[in-house]
């Protein structure tokens, strides 16, 4: 992306760099009312790792930066079947708010999201964060068809005695590089469709680039039958407190009902709680009444979070 002046001729729209970091870290600090370089430092390092699949933007004037915004390609997670654009984080400085600059940012994201192929932006927003929502609302955003559910990291109860479970606990431990066969085809029982580019993405980031191991698998007889893969993450969409994200978990259907899914969760909240991570969420469609069961079931429940949608 070559930079581009604005109508506005000292103003100027142009990728991200790593030497910009303090200065995002200052302006996003106005709006956080706390610094979030964690967050920052780890998308900056992504997006040098992954160059096509993060878009990071800095509007710039004669004085410094004027704003900046956030986004990467994401599709598997959640059960998403085609790939999106997540805008995760935007600022506007605050003596050039509502001139316009935020979507100037939006519409350079569109422009390279189509250049991608991609149809669609994704965002979540806290419904508290009128400001926030007043934009992208004007931006065209509507409501999506999917639900944020959260749990705090407290322990799972044991399973009672009428539950059918052959053994308590299962085998669980830590996700294995030799797993990928494993999960992709225990997937592929679930989904009924072929996500090994999406599995690839994932194993490369739990296994070479996250500090903080939350994926999981459980085993029977030295056969992985379960599996679960979570993040810990530190700002995105406007968060000031870590929170993990499972992004997916999944049971081979053949030993469905029988607790591998509650046992590879229930040592997540285990791993979670020694980090003094407070909350786990996930996000679901709508019509995913099974697996909204089990995790309402478990603990989790409604966020105060919003998803929206909006066409590139």
């Amino acid at each position: 992306m070559k930079p581009t002046p604005s109508p506005q001729t000292d103003v100027v729209l142009r990728p991200l760099r790593p030497e910009d970091l303090d200065s995002v870290v200052a302006l996003d600090r106005l709006g956080a009312g706390t610094s979030r370089r964690p967050y920052f430092e780890k998308r900056l390092q992504a997006a040098l790792r992954y160059p096509k699949r993060h878009f990071q933007f800095a509007l710039t004037t004669g004085q410094g930066l004027a704003g900046f915004l956030v986004a990467r390609i994401a599709g598997g997670e959640y059960g998403r079947p085609e790939e999106v654009v997540v805008l995760e984080a935007l600022g506007v400085e605050p003596l050039h708010r509502r001139e316009g600059l935020g979507r100037r940012m939006l519409t350079g994201l569109e422009d390279l999201s189509r250049s991608h192929g991609i149809a669609s932006l994704v965002t979540q927003v806290d419904w508290r964060n009128h400001g926030m929502l007043e934009f992208i609302d004007g931006a065209g955003f509507t409501l999506s068809s999917r639900l944020i559910l959260e749990r705090a990291v407290d322990r799972i109860p044991l399973p009672s005695a009428d539950e059918e479970i052959e053994r308590w606990p299962p085998l669980v431990r830590q996700l294995r590089a030799d797993d990928f066969d494993a999960i992709c085809r225990i997937d592929r029982r679930i989904t009924g469709v072929e996500r090994t580019a999406y599995f690839q993405r994932k194993f490369d980031e739990v296994l070479k680039q996250s500090a903080i191991e939350m994926s999981l698998v459980a085993e029977e007889q030295g056969l992985p039958v379960a599996f679960a893969m979570a993040r810990v993450d530190f700002g995105d969409f406007g968060r000031v407190e870590a929170a993990a994200s499972l992004d997916t978990i999944g049971v081979d259907p053949g030993y469905a009902r029988k607790g591998f899914g509650r046992a590879v969760l229930s040592q997540m909240i285990e791993n979670l709680a020694a980090l003094h991570v407070e909350r786990l969420e996930t996000e679901v469609d709508r019509e995913t009444f099974e697996l909204q069961k089990f995790l309402l079931a478990e603990g989790f429940g409604t966020s105060q979070r919003l998803c929206f949608q909006k066409k590139a």
